[in-house]
């Protein structure tokens, strides 16, 4: 009789009228919805463990018990998730971030007013006071299965250890024990799966399958610089049918191979986490309705995304680990018989994944600093914590976010204010050093399976701990006939060179001089800037190139090195200009001096005036000495760091627009800055312009 009833909403949710259990999916229903276990489900992505848990809610829920509580970190998987249990009659609603006000409010009063069947809840709102005490606290005494996707983030040895989900067993601990429980993931080797199982319960059933991807054809590509990349994307997509996905590391490059695939008509769009959520839905519909060729895309589009026909999942760069890749590769070929996973190596990796490692968990200094700050304040709102610390916005997010998991927290919330505990608390040196060798291996590994000369699926395999590894026939080294041309034309390679050339970076000027009136008055008491006032900001700006971007960013690094800016860098600063839409052209250049290196940027803004035939002003002194900009970390500190560091010679200011000169742009307060004290010296116009970008964008 469940044999039935789960077949047939199977049928109806998957709207496929002949459609059949995998093997080991029923029996996890039966073991859920009937004998009230606790499960770990290991099983390859598209192995369909979202239908495992639907179907069980609906079982459950046809016995007049209670919703389900699914924690999963995916907001793409979400929205597919709902529409697939819409399907069979499952009342499901989700809380994350990108719901809005009224939505939010919406989903909140349903849940609080029992109207639901399934609950989709994103991690981080479990450290939500509001949302446990007055919101989900309705449902718990009546919940009829917990279940945890993504299970591997519960442990420590996880690739992808999230601290949220530290807050998941607590909760765990508090339900019934004869509760139904499910953990999923498609990435666990047996030191994952043993921790899960320690925390869980050591009657856990286990229910794990064989991980190999019958459809893929590996393939791994030799380092390459990333001109080569670009130009091998080109052919190779020119060569494989149908759509797919290009994973990139960071924002920058995904932006950038999208723009360079549709510079070469192929149908591209670049994809992250800082795409609006709205763009974000409208690009993975795209991809789903085969709108276009590629997404080119950060993790964000990752374990979530479901598409049975992608036929292919290319790595721009490198993941950080095998368990990583193996989880973003699987994206391909789930309903087709042939797909293509091939994975590149750049320059820049390395350099990448020791940022990521080396900042993955916050250092006990900064850990100090928060505190401090927290209790000498009697207690700070996120927002207020940079006035009173040297931490990034990004890092006081991650420590606040690490320490309000640890148990026992030395933080606690109360509203929007982060109040100090009584706890004496070090970071875990032990564990934070154990981790991080742990994602050095786990890089080292990636970089073996790079080179690895047999069977690259069986590798994948082995990594997780499948015992039914097997050399798969597809790959490269199994089948090397199968491999993609890699002899692309030097044309392609030329062009890629010119295209990161003449690829600049937008210096976009800041509307406001502080976080609030309040903090832009006590950043600037010297020079009284105010909080907002358009007559003072700078106009839309350019810089030649991002720092050693393997074009123009390597030379202006070596210029830096060496003391003195290559005059090869004249030219394409003089073509930069001549692309800026500008209505009156300057007819004089000034630029940002330096206390450290006085000559660097004045002889280079002097040489470059001349090309421009127009007038050099050394117009900005120094006024200060102060403290390296660059060792600034929030916005509060960039500014105060600025306040008097400047002055302007009224003298030699002319009412006409003026360039000014930078070697490098970062956070572009010191553009703000100097643009404000040139405009107040009745200045015209101010247009920015630099030889690179250093921000680490993405």
């Amino acid at each position: 009789m469940i044999k039935q009833q789960a077949l047939a909403h199977l049928r109806a949710m998957t709207n496929k009228p002949s459609a059949e259990f995998h093997d080991g999916q029923l029996e996890a229903i039966v073991e859920l919805a009937v004998n009230n276990r606790q499960m770990l489900v290991v099983q390859k992505t598209g192995w369909g463990k979202s239908a495992v848990y639907f179907i069980a809610t609906k079982l459950l829920i046809e016995q007049n018990k209670g919703p389900s509580i699914i924690i999963s970190p995916l907001i793409s998987l979400m929205r597919n998730q709902i529409q697939s249990a819409a399907r069979f009659g499952l009342r499901v609603v989700t809380i994350n971030s990108s719901l809005s006000r009224e939505k939010r409010a919406e989903n909140e009063n349903k849940i609080t007013s029992r109207q639901v069947d399934a609950i989709i809840i994103a991690p981080e709102q479990l450290a939500n006071d509001y949302f446990v005490q007055n919101v989900l606290s309705h449902v718990l005494s009546n919940v009829s299965l917990f279940v945890v996707d993504e299970a591997h983030c519960i442990s420590d040895w996880g690739h992808d250890f999230r601290p949220d989900y530290r807050r998941i067993v607590r909760i765990l601990r508090a339900m019934p024990k004869n509760l139904p429980v499910l953990a999923t993931t498609a990435t666990a080797n047996n030191r994952v799966v043993n921790d899960i199982q320690s925390q869980l319960g050591e009657h856990i059933l286990i229910n794990r399958g064989e991980l190999t991807r019958e459809a893929l054809h590996l393939q791994n590509l030799p380092l390459m610089p990333k001109t080569q990349r670009l130009a091998w994307l080109v052919l190779a997509l020119n060569q494989i049918p149908g759509t797919g996905i290009i994973y990139a590391k960071t924002v920058r490059d995904c932006e950038l191979v999208a723009d360079w695939l549709v510079k070469n008509n192929i149908n591209a769009k670049a994809y992250s986490g800082d795409s609006d959520s709205n763009d974000r839905i409208a690009l993975e519909d795209a991809l789903l309705n085969n709108g276009v060729k590629a997404l080119v895309a950060t993790s964000a589009l990752g374990m979530g995304f479901d598409k049975s026909d992608i036929s292919f999942v290319i790595h721009f760069q490198a993941p950080g680990n095998v368990v990583e890749y193996y989880q973003q590769v699987g994206r391909a070929g789930r309903g087709i018989s042939d797909a293509y996973g091939i994975l590149m190596l750049g320059e820049e990796d390395e350099r990448i994944q020791s940022f990521f490692i080396n900042r993955a968990f916050p250092r006990q200094s900064e850990v100090d600093d928060l505190l401090q700050a927290i209790e000498s304040q009697e207690g700070l709102k996120k927002a207020e914590i940079e006035k009173h610390t040297n931490l990034s916005a990004g890092n006081i997010e991650k420590a606040l976010k690490f320490l309000s998991a640890e148990d026992p927290s030395p933080i606690y919330k109360d509203g929007a204010t982060y109040h100090r505990t009584a706890v004496d608390y070090q970071i875990p040196i032990d564990r934070v050093e154990r981790l991080s060798a742990i994602k050095t291996g786990e890089w080292e590994q990636l970089q073996a399976y790079s080179q690895y000369g047999q069977c690259l699926m069986r590798f994948l395999a082995t990594a997780l701990d499948d015992p039914l590894a097997e050399n798969c026939g597809k790959c490269a080294n199994c089948a090397p006939s199968s491999t993609l041309n890699f002899d692309f034309p030097r044309q392609l390679l030329i062009d890629a060179v010119d295209f990161l050339k003449y690829r600049y970076v937008k210096i976009k000027p800041r509307k406001r001089f502080g976080g609030s009136k309040a903090l832009a008055s006590d950043a600037f008491s010297i020079y009284q800037l105010p909080y907002q006032n358009a007559g003072l900001q700078a106009e839309d700006g350019l810089a030649l190139s991002r720092w050693k971007d393997g074009v123009w960013g390597d030379v202006v690094a070596a210029g830096k090195v060496g003391g003195q800016f290559s005059d090869e860098l004249i030219a394409p600063m003089v073509q930069m200009i001549q692309t800026m839409p500008i209505d009156q052209q300057p007819s004089w250049l000034t630029y940002v001096p330096s206390p450290r290196h006085p000559t660097l940027v004045k002889n280079f803004a002097h040489k470059l005036a001349s090309a421009l035939g127009i007038r050099c002003s050394d117009a900005v002194s120094i006024a200060q000495v102060k403290a390296q900009q660059k060792t600034m970390e929030n916005s509060y500190r960039r500014s105060e760091n600025l306040d008097g560091a400047f002055a302007v010679d009224p003298t030699t200011v002319y009412g006409d627009p003026v360039f000014l000169l930078d070697d490098a742009v970062d956070s572009g307060w010191t553009f703000t800055v100097v643009t404000a004290l040139l405009k107040r010296a009745n200045g015209g116009m101010v247009y920015p312009i630099a030889l690179t970008s250093t921000s680490n964008q993405g």
